[in-house]
């Protein structure tokens, strides 16, 4: 089973760190330290949410092999969704690939490898969200384009704000920083302004794991490239823990299936829980989805070669500098949303970490602060020249590129 990477940050400087070789912790509600102190001790952390008013969410695996879950203060419909048609009291969800995002107000988005479940979400991205889905029930949630429109990562963070990517590299996000510019904002919304303006530069997010919103934290963030390059503003009490974990972040890998990326060195684990599992079947009307067994297989199989991923023009010392750069094109917000180009599947391939430090020296140096990186030109959004700067868009209108 998958031990994702995963940051949380709560309230009274609570945070979560976890990746395959680190965890990290401090202050969490007690019942949940307790588990990082039991003897027999636990084996992996599965999942840790927390949320407001004490909510938290953990999953585990237990020292016997047991996944196991403790959970406080859930918002209701998370709840039902958690022990849905459950006659033992147990949740009945697939907990080795069960994600959760908790946000303000009772907000949350949950999901596993077969089904998934939200509510009280920002309106953008409720409508992303129905945009992207085919079918639902109780049981099973089905995603448009054979299941590649399935979201794979959601982040809730404080006033609406929320990062959403799929399982084919598209997405939706609104970081509320529209219509700032350069230098504006203070602390980490200046981070949260650069990180917009990387996001829109991207012409998909093939190469993003995640952005990491904090409802208890709101300036803060950690952006996970697939790569295992982070970059981050968080508070100070965190930075002796993370600057430990983030050297050790490993290559990423976005699966077929609905969940986050798994550690490159996690796939086949990921594909022998699969084999295990139910294979989803096609809708009605759609071509026939090709089983996430067989697409994890042709990954395997296919030559090791450096995983495309978008490279900030920004300065970066791994840790807590916000990601402001000098690029020409403004800053936008509100929902904005978009499907990658290309009309095939995105090949996430396995990193081969030698292989892609020896491309990396060898490439030019582009991705240097001066000259900024422009995007290449889009059929629907044409770059910036150097000498001139795009035109802003209406603040918080939303983006399609299909």
């Amino acid at each position: 089973m998958p031990v994702f990477v995963n940051f949380a940050l709560g309230a009274k400087e609570a945070y979560f760190f976890n990746s395959p070789t680190h965890w990290a912790w401090h202050n969490l509600p007690p019942d949940v330290e307790a588990l990082f102190t039991k003897q027999p001790a636990l084996r992996d952390v599965l999942e840790l949410a927390l949320g407001e008013d004490g909510a938290y969410f953990v999953s585990y695996r237990d020292f016997d092999g047991r996944v196991l879950c403790r959970h406080y203060n859930l918002p209701n419909p998370l709840t039902t969704y958690l022990y849905a048609s459950s006659t033992t009291g147990h949740p009945t969800r697939d907990l080795p690939t069960l994600s959760i995002t908790l946000g303000p107000f009772a907000s949350y988005y949950a999901h596993d490898a077969v089904s998934a479940s939200w509510s009280n979400l920002p309106p953008a991205l409720e409508t992303a969200l129905l945009a992207r889905l085919y079918s639902q029930d109780g049981a099973r949630t089905q995603w448009k384009d054979g299941g590649r429109e399935a979201p794979s990562f959601v982040s809730l963070g404080e006033g609406g704000r929320y990062f959403m990517r799929t399982v084919k590299g598209g997405g939706s996000w609104d970081l509320k920083v529209g219509g700032k510019g350069e230098g504006e904002g203070e602390g980490g919304e200046q981070g949260l302004v650069g990180t917009n303006r990387f996001l829109d530069e991207c012409r998909d997010f093939g190469g993003v794991a995640g952005l990491y919103l904090f409802p208890a934290s709101p300036p803060s963030y950690v952006l996970l490239l697939t790569t295992g390059k982070a970059f981050s503003n968080l508070p100070e009490h965190t930075w002796a823990d993370y600057n430990k974990m983030a050297p050790a972040l490993p290559p990423l890998v976005q699966t077929q299936a609905p969940i986050p990326a798994v550690p490159q060195t996690q796939v086949q684990q990921v594909l022998q829980q699969l084999q295990q599992g139910q294979q989803q079947p096609a809708a009605v009307g759609q071509v026939p989805q090709q089983p996430p067994v067989q697409q994890l297989q042709q990954q395997l199989q296919q030559p090791l070669q450096q995983q495309q991923a978008p490279h900030p023009s920004y300065t970066h010392t791994q840790t807590h500098i916000p990601l402001v750069g000098t690029a020409s094109i403004p800053a936008i917000g509100g929902g904005v949303s978009f499907s990658p180009v290309a009309s095939p599947a995105p090949q996430y391939q396995v990193v081969d970490p030698a292989v892609q430090q020896r491309q990396l020296q060898q490439q030019q140096p582009q991705f240097q602060q001066q000259p900024p990186m422009h995007p290449q030109p889009h059929p629907h959004f044409q770059s910036p020249s150097p000498s001139s700067p795009s035109p802003l868009p209406p603040p918080y209108q939303a983006r399609a590129f299909n």
